[in-house]
């Protein structure tokens, strides 16, 4: 499932999975999941992002930062995305830097979901 939540050390981690997100309609799909996620949780979430190979068009991003202002950034005690690369992570620190967003930036799995419980 590309939303769902593992368990790493005994912490639970909201798994975002958009690597199968290779349209702009896929994308959207799991932006709606996502946000179902965060509505449904009972406390602040550590969440990670896997990113690698996700589909990003302007009405994408868009509904993604509409989104982090209405549900993800407040619902979220920590967020990793893991896979953005290249102009998306130019993009990526530029909006996190005019949006106030703390997002770490990773590149390995592992190492996220370590910080995520530490």
């Amino acid at each position: 499932m590309p939303v769902s939540y593992i368990n790493h050390k005994g912490r639970e981690i909201l798994y975002i999975d958009l690597t199968e997100s290779k349209s702009e309609q896929r994308s959207l799909e799991l932006l709606e999941e996502t946000k179902d996620a965060y509505l449904k949780a009972n406390e602040k979430l550590l969440v990670l992002v896997n990113t690698q190979g996700a589909f990003v068009s302007t009405e994408v991003s868009s509904r993604m930062k509409e989104y982090s202002k209405l549900y993800f950034k407040d619902r979220a005690e920590k967020r990793v995305f893991v896979g953005v690369s290249g102009l998306k992570k130019i993009i990526m620190r530029a909006y996190m830097s005019i949006a106030g967003e703390n997002i770490k930036l990773m590149d390995d799995l592992e190492e996220a979901k370590d910080y995520l419980v530490s």
